[in-house]
């Protein structure tokens, strides 16, 4: 299928994967319309604003959603905004319902009377917990935070949706992605911006097991399930399913970065609750897209550390608070 002048509707856009998935749809001739919370930061999409349909919504107020929507009239949606946080805090529950549950159900509910053509979801490995890998579709799911609980209530009602009200909707499950653009206090950017700026860098002994996906490979099994008729109704692993020690992976970025930055090995524990291994079984997605990674873990964290460079380089990092 061509994207040429398609009505493409995307949510959390102004992060880090989504503005990846934006920036190549425009690319492939799409119309993108993108939704934003007031005051939000575009500092990703900068040099794609101009060729993108940008409303302000919350997607916890239904009116402003159904306001929005009704105007669009979209296609295709991608549904990647989210409040991001695996803390085991208890504080987090009302939030992480509000805005990954709740919004969820009330951007469907907004689109209930138009006729898209599929709505992809976005779920997390998270949900996954602390069950064996290599992860897959079929096996119970372990949530062990209320950010993975959250997760997982949105994967179960667009399933649910599917099957009672015949709403076509895919649900990719992600596992951990990285690549430039990323604000997190997640393992890879942590240490680049650790080694980077202040060329030291604390983690736990890194015997974990742990596979970590190039954003673009992500970006492109979006797509490639978004015109994939037969994927609809299902719960998609998006990952390459190999997995490395982190150990493993913090040496191939110390040596990208060079400079002797130092790396505190054991100086962490591991988080309470973390499993030693996690990663997918992602046949299903490659037998039903023909979707496979394409660039390696080396090539990847190459790409990434050389925009981080740059990045800093130029003075920024105003940005990147983790």
């Amino acid at each position: 299928m061509s994207w040429h002048g398609r009505r493409v509707f995307v949510t959390g856009a102004g992060g880090f994967i989504g503005s990846h998935l934006v920036r190549r749809l425009v690319g492939e001739g799409a119309q993108v319309q993108i939704l934003l919370k007031k005051g939000e930061s575009t500092w990703r999409l900068d040099d794609t604003l101009d060729r993108l349909d940008v409303c302000e919504a919350d997607i916890t107020d239904l009116p402003s959603l159904q306001s929005v929507l009704s105007r669009f009239n979209p296609q295709v949606i991608f549904h990647l905004a989210a409040l991001v946080d695996v803390g085991r805090s208890w504080d987090l529950l009302v939030p992480m319902t509000t805005i990954n549950v709740l919004g969820t159900v009330n951007l469907l509910t907004a689109l209930k009377h138009s006729r898209f053509e599929v709505f992809v979801n976005t779920s997390s490995s998270e949900e996954y917990g602390d069950a064996p890998s290599p992860c897959r579709e079929d096996q119970r799911e372990s949530p062990l935070s209320p950010y993975s609980f959250a997760k997982l209530s949105s994967t179960h009602f667009c399933q649910m949706a599917v099957k009672a009200f015949d709403l076509p909707i895919t649900t990719v499950r992600l596992f951990p992605t990285y690549g430039p653009f990323q604000e997190s206090a997640m393992f890879i950017p942590s240490a680049i911006k650790g080694l980077l700026v202040e060329k030291e860098f604390s983690m736990s002994p890194g015997e974990q097991k742990r596979e970590f996906n190039y954003v673009d490979d992500v970006v492109e099994a979006y797509l490639k399930v978004a015109v994939c008729p037969d994927a609809r109704g299902e719960v998609l692993n998006v990952g390459n399913g190999i997995p490395y020690r982190v150990r493993e992976v913090i040496d191939i970025i110390q040596k990208l970065i060079g400079d002797g930055g130092t790396v505190k090995v054991g100086a962490l524990p591991y988080r309470k609750g973390e499993g030693m291994e996690c990663f997918c079984d992602n046949l299903k997605l490659r037998q039903l897209t023909g979707w496979s990674p394409g660039v390696s873990l080396e090539e990847g964290l190459r790409l990434t550390v050389n925009w981080y460079k740059a990045y800093y380089n130029k003075g920024g990092g105003s940005h990147l608070n983790y």
